[in-house]
């Protein structure tokens, strides 16, 4: 009985805390708050640096696709574009639109498709509305302009654009030169 009781005791001294950090880390998120800001701060301007910005009549919309694990980190997200632009841009007000890759026609109104991490099925999903609905679609990891995504971010020592411009001329989509001038622009492997 003795025996039992330490096995019992050394099993909660030692899973225990496992289980309870294991628990909280399924909580924890792969985002970067300093990068979500940046990223609040872009995405409308990016809108604005594009052809995207015919499209707009009162309204600039941003539709943030992610995966339901994600959804808090895209809440915070469309939390700091309201904060950063409480009265809009330019004077166009910014409708955040929120949902996962299994609902992509919620961004039927939008000029920007921004992807959080997911599945390749779920990206190419939203990169195929995004090309069929001419529409601007950028990702949280650059990664993904390999799988056609038109935008991201390349984080060094300096925050820089990063553009794959046949996805761009695939999605009908053109940024203005500036823009293009100061990007870091994403070549395939077969171009190089």
């Amino acid at each position: 009985m003795k025996r039992l009781d330490t096995i019992k005791k050394a099993l909660y001294l030692y899973f225990v805390p496992f289980l309870m950090l294991y628990a909280s880390s399924l909580n924890a998120s792969g985002y970067d708050d300093d990068v979500l800001e940046i990223f609040s701060k872009m995405l409308p301007r990016f809108v604005l640096m594009s052809n995207q910005k015919n499209l707009l009549k009162e309204r600039l919309e941003i539709c943030i696709l992610n995966d339901k694990i994600d959804e808090k980190t895209a809440l915070i997200l469309m939390s700091k574009i309201d904060t950063n632009y409480p009265n809009g841009i330019k004077n166009y007000k910014i409708r955040l639109v929120e949902g996962d890759y299994a609902n992509v026609n919620v961004c039927r109104n939008s000029q920007l498709i921004f992807m959080f991490d997911s599945t390749d099925e779920n990206i190419a999903k939203a990169i195929r509305y995004s090309k069929e609905n001419h529409v601007l679609s950028m990702s949280y990891d650059a990664k993904y302009l390999e799988n056609g995504v038109g935008a991201s971010l390349f984080l060094g020592r300096k925050v820089v654009p990063y553009i794959n411009i046949n996805a761009l001329h695939k999605n009908g989509v053109e940024f203005d030169n500036l823009l293009v001038q100061i990007s870091k622009i994403y070549a395939s492997e077969e171009v190089r």
